[in-house]
């Protein structure tokens, strides 16, 4: 029972460590859209870089809510 329990503390240190790496790693997207290709000059250069920022700001977020969630057990 404690070797499981262990594993799951194990594994929720993981996520959090991914999911600060996510979160880190929106910041300059959030900051420099211009990194990424624009589909269309008239759409603007906004519109991939503001998808990527908002999937690694989201999943960053869900995995520390997971990870914090399983180590209160």
């Amino acid at each position: 029972m404690m070797e499981k329990i262990n594993k799951m503390k194990k594994s929720s240190r993981y996520m959090m460590i991914t999911g600060i790496i996510f979160l880190i790693l929106s910041i300059p997207t959030f900051l420099d859209y211009d990194m990424f290709p624009k589909y269309n000059s008239a759409i603007g250069p906004h519109q991939l870089g503001s998808w990527v920022s908002f999937f690694f700001s989201f999943f960053g977020f869900i995995l520390l809510i997971v990870a914090f969630g399983q180590e209160d057990m």
